[in-house]
């Protein structure tokens, strides 16, 4: 499969310089050398749910590389005017954040986290600073959460989403700035 290395960045970057206050988490575009630490992302998101499969290690990583293919051709292609920002703290990259601001509502993609950083307070951190930039335009912000996460839905719940519809699979949720005090 022809994977696309890195997105072209909007013009309008609506989040690059998004004021994050904890961890001295920094944001960046992504660029074609962060290829290596995506795929360790994406490898690090599935790694719970792959431990029930009882596959060799090899197995595992062909599984992921596979899927990070696909799930990144595909975010690529239905969000062109998005953006794909990595987070740092300090030097070292720790997550990524995707976010689409083309439309009525910003929808945020995916926001991953390092398991050594997560719990820490950096996803409700970025989820403020997404919304205080959202409320600025007036748009809502929505995202789709895989409903086994428990742990994200509880992170968007606290953070003022609201549940909608659900195909089985994901729960739509969404963040209005006329709904909160």
């Amino acid at each position: 499969m022809n994977v696309p290395a890195s997105p072209s960045q909007p013009s309008a970057a609506l989040f690059r310089d998004l004021p994050v206050t904890v961890g001295q988490v920094v944001l960046s575009a992504e660029t074609a050398a962060d290829l290596p630490f995506l795929r360790r992302l994406y490898r690090s998101t599935r790694d719970d749910e792959l431990a029930a499969t009882g596959w060799p290690d090899t197995i595992k990583q062909s599984f992921c590389d596979n899927q990070f293919d696909l799930q990144r051709t595909h975010y690529l292609r239905q969000h062109p005017a998005g953006e794909f920002l990595l987070m740092h703290a300090g030097t070292e990259p720790v997550g990524r954040l995707y976010l689409d601001a083309d439309g009525d509502a910003v929808h945020l993609i995916d926001i991953s986290l390092l398991p050594a950083w997560r719990g820490a307070g950096i996803g409700s951190a970025v989820l403020t600073a997404i919304q205080r930039r959202a409320a600025a335009v007036g748009k809502d912000v929505c995202l789709h959460v895989l409903v086994w996460n428990r742990r994200a839905m509880a992170l968007y719940r606290r953070s003022g989403f609201v549940a909608g519809r659900s195909d089985g699979s994901h729960l739509a949720m969404r963040w209005s700035p006329d709904k909160t005090a």
